[in-house]
C-alpha cells in the first residue's frame, strides 16, 4: 500500500541550497545523547548491566559517525558562510515548571548548566552562531526559530542532530508545514533504534522532506 500512495504522488523537488538562503540546523548535539549519561540512567532503573552496555555499544556507533558527518557539514557550511543555528535542549532552570509538561511527565528535565546538557566538543558553536535553547521536542514550537528563520529571509534547512525518531522528526515536519524546504542528512543523525531511524528516513523522504547522505550534500554546497 505504501508503493501505491508514492506511485500517486510526485516526488518532491531537490532542496536549493545557496548561502543567505539556507540554513544548517544542529539539533541537540549534546552530552545527553552520548551512551554515558544513558548507561547510568539504565542502571538506575535496575537493567542488567551486560545487556545495557550490548546495546549501548551499536548506539554509540550510531552516534558517533552521526557526529563526524554533522561535523563535516559544519564545517564547510562555517567556510562557505551558511548561517548556523543550534538547537540545545535544555531548561533554564530545575524547576519542573520551567520545562515543556510533555518532558517534565516523564521527569526528563534538563537544566542548562548540567553537564548532559553541554553540546558535544566536535560540534560546539563558535562566535556568531545562534544558539536555541528548548524544554520540548521540536525547535520550531519551542523556540523563536521560525521567527528568526523568516526575518533572514531563510528559505531551507538542512538538519542533522538527534533523534531522528524525536526532536529530529517534530522540527523536520514543522519547519516542512509552515514552508520550509527541508533537507534531512540521514547519516549525520540516528535515533533510538537504527530500525527508527531507519523508518523515518523511509517514511518521510519526498513526503514532507527530502533525504541525502552527507557525501552529496558536500558536493552541493
Amino acid at each position: 500500500m505504501e508503493d501505491v500512495f508514492k506511485a500517486s504522488a510526485k516526488p518532491l523537488p531537490d532542496v536549493e541550497i545557496k548561502p543567505g538562503k539556507t540554513a544548517l540546523l544542529m539539533i541537540d548535539i549534546q552530552n545527553l545523547v552520548s551512551s554515558k549519561p544513558l548507561l547510568q540512567e539504565a542502571l538506575d532503573t535496575g537493567l542488567p548491566e551486560k545487556e545495557v552496555r550490548e546495546v549501548l555499544r551499536e548506539y554509540d556507533q550510531r552516534v558517533k559517525k552521526a557526529v563526524k558527518n554533522a561535523r563535516r557539514i559544519l564545517q564547510a557550511c562555517r567556510k562557505k558562510g551558511y548561517d548556523i543555528m543550534h538547537v540545545k535542549l535544555g531548561a533554564q532552570t530545575s524547576d519542573p515548571r520551567h520545562t515543556a509538561k510533555i518532558n517534565r511527565k516523564a521527569n526528563f528535565i534538563v537544566p542548562m548548566d548540567a553537564d548532559k546538557g553541554r553540546f558535544l566538543d566536535e560540534v560546539k558553536p563558535v562566535k556568531g552562531e545562534l544558539i536555541f535553547p528548548k524544554t520540548n521536542g521540536g525547535a520550531f514550537t519551542g523556540t523563536n526559530l521560525d521567527f528568526v528563520l523568516r526575518n533572514m529571509d531563510i528559505e531551507s534547512i538542512i538538519v542533522t542532530g538527534f533523534l531522528t525518531d524525536q526532536c529530529v522528526l517534530a522540527t523536520a515536519i514543522y519547519g516542512a508545514d509552515i514552508g520550509y524546504d527541508v533537507l534531512l542528512v540521514e547519516d549525520a543523525c540516528t535515533g533510538t533504534t537504527k530500525e527508527n531511524h531507519d523508518a523515518v528516513v523511509r517514511l518521510a523522504g519526498d513526503v514532507f522532506l527530502k533525504v541525502k547522505p552527507t557525501a552529496e550534500i558536500l558536493r552541493t554546497l
